[in-house]
């Protein structure tokens, strides 16, 4: 089999855009779930909710991590904070906050797939890929097919096109229908080889 592939460079960027901000505003990807009412529960409500990262919504998050919070509470909270941020495309506080929850909590799905994608945002794909694949170690995560769509953002970026075409066909197979997924695979074309 030989994969060909076509470049429209002229809209990669949106696209990539596009792909990464619906893979880290997933709530069922995404989020880290907090238990219980306060701050930290209302922070989960912004960041699920598709808040971009509103004044209010940033407040309440850093409140919350002023308050008592239960160390799982806490990295939650950090990651639904650092969601925020990259919705403001303040992608360098946004790892800073995904690098609080992982020191908290090193095996933290969410928040390797969410550094992956910020990583991504500001061109360091080697760290976004080493980040991606320890969120893949989690091999029943709900994050998955977000984290098998970022590793095919890198490997596409990367030129390493075979393993990114794989990555997508994985992630349309764990989510069926999913249009940036769909999207993404129309831009390959499989060949076989006689």
């Amino acid at each position: 089999i030989k994969l060909c592939y076509y470049d429209p460079m002229i809209y990669f960027r949106a696209l990539i855009f596009s792909l990464l901000i619906l893979t880290f505003s997933m709530p069922a990807a995404a989020q880290s779930v907090v238990i219980g009412k306060g701050n930290a529960g209302i922070c989960y409500e912004y960041a699920r909710s598709m808040d971009m990262g509103s004044r209010g919504a940033l407040r309440t998050c850093n409140e919350a991590l002023k308050e008592d919070l239960s160390v799982k509470n806490r990295a939650a909270t950090y990651v639904n904070l650092g969601i925020l941020l990259m919705r403001k495309e303040d992608f360098t506080d946004a790892i800073t906050n995904y690098k609080s929850a992982l020191e908290l909590k090193p095996d933290l799905t969410e928040a390797h797939v969410n550094m992956g994608a910020a990583l991504i945002y500001q061109d360091q794909l080697e760290p976004a890929l080493a980040s991606i694949n320890i969120a893949l170690q989690d091999v029943d995560s709900d994050t998955r097919p977000a984290a098998l769509l970022n590793r095919a953002v890198i490997y596409d970026r990367q030129e390493k096109y075979v393993l990114a075409y794989r990555d997508l066909k994985e992630a349309g197979t764990l989510k069926p229908n999913w249009e940036k997924v769909d999207q993404f695979l129309s831009r390959y074309t499989v060949i076989q080889k006689s």
